[in-house]
């Protein structure tokens, strides 16, 4: 039985994360005849749970159906100096993992952590077996675009060096944007990273699961099951990045309009951004918003399928033209409902290629308001084709299939690698 570690920081089942793609990698190895070990961070991301206790290294749990090594490293709340701290020490522990828990076949490493990739090259440089990177976010990329950091920061020209030193080293790298070979291209790597080691599989979304957690996990909420009301949902983060401010001042734009008691905002999720958007409603009486608040992954199925529009909602950024590899767009076309959005699909579109919803070039908050009156407008046969759109969508983005793709790249590694074993002998 081939040995597989998947070495994610931030890795999480269900039960205690949303960053679930190196999660349903591991349960789908398992179920293939692989063993699995998933080694993430003891310190469960956006919670107070660690998992080691005292001088315990490491601690093992099965968790939803994986098996998952948790790496000792400490608490934080914020992004200063203990959370650096957590990095490296999730860096050092993983590195002594070996002298434990013997000798993988083959390694797949998550960003967006470079500390785990460095872990996973320098081990699998040590065992010689391949290893694979699975890159979820383009880091340090997405600090320039989001967090202001100059291009020119020595920090983040130093951060670059480490990302190219990574797609290198790697024998294979699982991209989640169809056009990261343009981002490559676009840094002037091309010549140092093959195009045929580079692949692209995005995050796509469980249906099994979606399905039966929308069976089995219900709120109860009376702004859901309210019928008389047209229910325009977002789930995520409520930071600068996702740029809540325009959907509030879209509501209050609408309710000007007079549709304040047909059209309501259903906004699911935490983050800085929130009390001060809370605050702004409450002032100046936008009364067709609602904070619901942070609701588990488990809940966000039944949420979704309640809702009438869904919101994919981002402030532009350099990395968009690359593609789109958002969590919650697969679990919108789970739930069947058109997706109105307010980002760059640029040459790699996905809602408007399959036909499930509107992709605004006009940000403004009157555009943003007219797509929204639109679907309320909408008759009826043009909203069941969103709907079967997005369904369909769903099923090629199933991680079922696309835990398949990845299981090939896998196999086609250690095939390789076995090549040169017999030719060694």
């Amino acid at each position: 039985m081939k040995q597989i570690w998947i070495v994610s920081h931030y890795a999480a089942g269900p039960s205690y994360g949303s960053a679930l793609r190196d999660w349903s990698l591991a349960r789908y190895l398992q179920k293939h005849g692989y063993e699995v070990k998933v080694f993430a961070s003891s310190f469960v991301h956006n919670t107070d749970l660690n998992f080691c206790r005292g001088k315990q290294r490491f601690a093992e749990k099965e968790v939803d159906g994986a098996h998952f090594v948790f790496v000792r490293t400490g608490s934080y709340v914020d992004n200063g100096r203990k959370r650096i701290q957590n990095f490296l020490e999730y860096y050092a522990h993983v590195l002594q993992a070996g002298r434990r828990y013997g000798r993988p076949d083959l390694i797949v490493a998550a960003m967006p952590s470079p500390f785990a990739c460095v872990a996973a090259a320098q081990l699998a440089r040590r065992y010689r077996i391949p290893w694979i990177m699975s890159v979820v976010d383009l880091w340090p990329e997405s600090i320039v675009t989001y967090a202001d950091y100059s291009k020119y920061n020595p920090l983040i020209i130093g951060l670059y060096r480490l990302e190219k030193w990574l797609y290198q080293r790697a024998d294979a790298i699982v991209f989640t944007w169809e056009g990261a070979y343009d981002y490559i291209k676009d840094r002037g790597w091309e010549k140092a990273i093959s195009k045929k080691k580079c692949f692209y599989i995005n995050i796509g979304v469980d249906l099994k699961d979606f399905y039966r957690n929308r069976e089995t996990f219900r709120l109860e909420d009376p702004d859901l099951e309210d019928e008389s009301t047209f229910k325009v949902m977002y789930c995520g983060s409520i930071r600068r990045a996702n740029d809540i401010d325009t959907v509030v001042d879209c509501a209050k734009e609408l309710g000007r309009r007079g549709y304040g008691e047909k059209i309501r905002f259903l906004i699911y999720g935490d983050g800085p951004d929130r009390a001060v958007l809370e605050e702004k409603c409450q002032r100046e009486r936008i009364g067709n918003v609602v904070f619901k608040g942070f609701i588990h992954k488990n809940l966000i199925p039944f949420a979704v399928s309640k809702s009438d529009l869904n919101l994919l909602n981002l402030k532009p950024s350099s990395t968009q033209r690359y593609g789109n590899s958002s969590n919650k767009l697969f679990e919108y076309f789970a739930a069947g409902n058109p997706v109105l959005a307010n980002i760059d699909e640029g040459k790699y579109p996905i809602i408007t290629k399959y036909g499930c919803g509107m992709v605004l070039q006009d940000r403004s908050v009157k555009a943003y308001s007219d797509a929204v009156e639109a679907f309320y407008c909408m008759e009826p046969e043009t909203r069941r084709e969103y709907r079967e759109h997005a369904l369909k969508t769903a099923e090629i983005f199933d991680t079922e299939r696309l835990n398949q793709r990845f299981e090939r790249i896998i196999r086609r590694l250690l095939e390789r690698k076995g090549k040169k074993h017999a030719g060694a002998v």
